[in-house]
């Protein structure tokens, strides 16, 4: 074998004067030339490995000349039933940090071709084609390169943006993998006007214009700048650069925590003679992941100024993101260079004006006073079996306690919102604030329709007197309530389940509730409808109260103690009703109006602590007065049953009573009916006539709420 390997350089002077694109092609030539290969029966087996390359044969004959970059190798050999060792020189790949292609295919360093394009730029800024393809391939040579750079050999922001101005020339677009340079006319003839250019990252650039405009916005772009057919008026070139990771940008803003977080668009036009139009520019941002934050971020469309070195957003709108398509859009009114910017955001401080602070302590007073009337109940209970509360007696506390669950629940949503750190574009209300605001709502319905129920079986006892409606009746409307409000619940929940209804949203450090147009539907309607069926048994109610009033000719303490019983009631549910009624009404009215609203929706949720009170003392009075019509009946009953020695005589003592009882009953209810067409309607119900004719037993049960 013989062999002698010829590595040869060509080089120039860095800074030479007569370097441009054409130096490259120069300083780094590459030559191919033709391999012939004779073989009739060959076995390759190469490694590389120190750059040795080992070829067995069993008859073959080699000539070749390889050159790469500025190494070449002549070696010609013929070894017949040999085996042949060759050394070869190390070939550098390019696409790498620190090598890259040059126009004419050959592979150079990244260092030279930015000192070279930087020494070009500098010299000849007048030549459009020399400043776009110097400037492109500038941009390739500083990205992910990991060479050092000085000022030297580094294009400033404003000088990229004072070379993509200088373009006069209106035929020109450079597309590569890092970026993409247009140089356009906006009338490209057959109603084809350029609008701008756009950017995906691993496929590369294209221009936009009025024919594939609608494709380039709903596909999935890294970046892109499409100026509004208006703001084209009078202009004769559309010149706009895309740097894909502009590594210039990054750390140019020293002043400002500002960060870069997209590509880098530098947008120039040049006019003619006729007046300027506002401009109108649809800027779209893909987060690179490079820049990608990892932490919460806020994001705004910036522009560099160059005056002060910092990101500005002066004339560009706050940017919407597109979940679609995962980007940012927003609109500019000048041209410059744009970009995507990331600030860290910062949580809103969290404050409870003198409205939230009383709405939760009244609504925590509520419930202690709830929860003291029912510790007191049980403390009766132990003490005195004769005293407790009877089966009759829980309808107006039932409808209480449902009330007071739900201020629990409300407190609960809204501490659990107040804890949870928010910022000031979060709308969305957390899955926990979600679950508890569909718990208060649920609440909320029930509690609407259990008042009404109460309400109603008052009703069917006060005016309609006979039959009494049974017990039975009033707990099959309170699970017919359960269902309905379930049912109500459920259809929030599955129009709340798509995010397009927008049926919630967070309010910070407040409530998650509903959003202002479903706030009619989901409360005001069914709030209003039970607030006018309360109405209008409130109103029956009380013109049968009224008659009585006019009417009766004796008045008795039970009697009074029912009508406050039915009037408290029905306060409470009014109360309540309007409360929750004036919550709408604070989202549209003024400053002032809803200051005032809010009062009274305070004051009437407030309240209900005070019904509970006030119920449960007419309750507890009732069955004191009970108690002591009882007794003395009781000890003659008593007395009597004694003086009885034996047992037929107790039996037929008892026999004798009830059949006194029926018969009383019986004729109570005759002399009612008859009274009752004498004198219009002028007593209420049948206990009126118990309680005003001694002959009937004291020890009858009534319940008067």
């Amino acid at each position: 074998m013989e062999s002698t390997p010829a590595i040869t350089t060509s080089t120039a002077p860095i800074g030479s004067t007569t370097m441009d694109i054409t130096a490259l092609q120069t300083v780094f030539p590459t030559t191919t030339d033709s391999t012939d290969m004779d073989t009739s029966l060959t076995t390759l087996d190469s490694t590389e490995a120190n750059g040795s390359i080992t070829i067995d044969t069993t008859k073959t004959t080699l000539g070749s000349t390889v050159t790469s970059g500025s190494a070449s190798m002549d070696t010609t050999t013929t070894a017949p039933d040999s085996e042949a060792t060759i050394w070869a020189p190390y070939v550098v790949p390019c696409g790498n940090t620190t090598h890259m292609s040059a126009p004419n295919g050959s592979c150079v360093p990244k260092i030279e071709v930015q000192a070279i394009t930087v020494d070009t730029l500098r010299r000849n800024d007048t030549n459009s084609s020399v400043i776009a393809e110097n400037l492109s391939l500038y941009i390739s040579s500083i990205t992910n390169s990991n060479t050092t750079s000085n000022s030297s050999n580094t294009l400033t922001v404003n000088e990229i943006d004072t070379l993509i101005s200088r373009i006069n020339d209106t035929n020109i677009t450079i597309n590569t993998a890092d970026s993409i340079l247009v140089a356009q006319q906006p009338n490209q003839g057959d109603n084809i006007i350029v609008l701008g250019a756009s950017f995906t990252r691993g496929v590369g650039g294209e221009v936009v214009n009025t024919a594939n405009k609608e494709n380039v916005t709903n596909s999935h772009l890294s970046t892109a700048a499409i100026i509004s057919n208006q703001s084209l008026t009078g202009v004769i070139s559309l010149n706009m650069l895309i740097i894909d990771k502009p590594t210039t940008y990054e750390n140019i803003d020293n002043s400002t925590n500002k960060t870069l977080a997209s590509s880098v668009i530098v947008m120039s036009i040049r006019r003619d003679s006729s007046a300027s139009v506002p401009m109108n520019i649809s800027l779209y941002f893909q987060v690179l992941n490079e820049y990608k934050p990892n932490l919460s971020a806020d994001y705004f469309c910036s522009f560099y100024d160059t005056t002060n070195f910092t990101w500005n957003e002066f004339g560009c709108t706050k940017p919407q993101y597109s979940p679609t398509f995962d980007r940012y859009e927003c609109n500019c009114n000048h041209t410059t260079s744009f970009a995507l910017i990331w600030l860290p955001k910062v949580p809103l401080t969290r404050y409870l004006n003198a409205q939230d602070i009383a709405s939760l302590v009244f609504q925590s007073i509520s419930i202690c006073c709830f929860l003291a009337i029912i510790i007191h109940a049980i403390v009766i209970r132990i003490r005195d079996s004769k005293m407790s509360l009877r089966t009759y007696d829980l309808p107006p506390l039932i409808s209480c306690g449902t009330t007071m669950i739900l201020f629990v629940f409300y407190i609960a949503l809204a501490m659990t919102v107040y804890t949870k750190e928010t910022y000031g574009d979060e709308n969305q209300c957390f899955l926990s604030s979600s679950v508890l605001m569909f718990f208060v709502y649920f609440f909320l319905i029930f509690m609407l329709c259990t008042k009404t129920s109460v309400a109603y079986f008052d009703y069917l006892r006060f005016v309609y007197l006979f039959p009494p409606p049974p017990y039975q009746q009033l707990l099959t409307m309170l699970v017919v309530s359960f269902f309905v409000s379930i049912t109500w619940v459920a259809f929030a929940a599955g129009f709340n389940s798509s995010s397009s209804f927008h049926i919630t949203q967070l309010y910070p450090y407040k409530l998650c509730w509903f959003t202002r147009p479903a706030i009619y539907y989901f409360l005001t309607i069914p709030v209003g409808l039970f607030l006018i069926i309360n109405i209008f048994i409130f109103i029956r109610v009380a013109q049968r109260m009224v008659s009585h009033a006019r009417n009766a000719t004796v008045h008795h303490g039970s009697f009074e103690r029912r009508k406050q019983c039915v009037i408290l009631l029905l306060f409470s549910c009014a109360t309540q009703g309007i409360g929750w009624l004036f919550g709408p009404f604070l989202t549209i009215a003024t400053p002032e109006a809803a200051n005032v609203l809010g009062w009274f929706f305070i004051i009437f949720n407030g309240l209900e602590g005070l019904w509970v009170i006030i119920l449960y003392a007419i309750i507890r009075l009732e069955r004191i007065g009970e108690q002591i019509r009882i007794l003395p009946a009781e000890e003659i009953r008593k007395s009597r049953t004694s003086k009885l020695t034996t047992s037929k005589d107790k039996k037929s003592f008892e026999e004798e009573n009830e059949k006194e009882d029926r018969r009383i009953t019986r004729d109570t209810e005759v002399r009612y009916q008859n009274r009752r067409k004498q004198t219009s309607r002028s007593f209420d119900d049948f206990r009126d006539i118990v309680m005003m004719d001694p002959d009937v037993d004291d020890h009858s049960e009534t319940s008067f709420c």
